[in-house]
């Protein structure tokens, strides 16, 4: 089963910017709102709000 293209999306970006997103500049802020809330939402689980 091949995974869906908003995962295989953020893989893409992940690959082209690597050393963006490894580097200490990127923060986790950044992270979250970039690859892993839009992996969770894929995955079908609800959004986290944080109070």
């Amino acid at each position: 089963m091949a995974a869906p293209d908003i995962i295989q999306k953020l893989c893409t970006t992940f690959a082209a910017h690597r050393e963006h997103y490894t580097s200490t500049r990127y923060n986790e802020t950044e992270l979250r709102r970039e690859f892993i809330d839009p992996f969770f939402k894929a995955e079908g689980w609800p959004p986290v709000i944080l109070k």
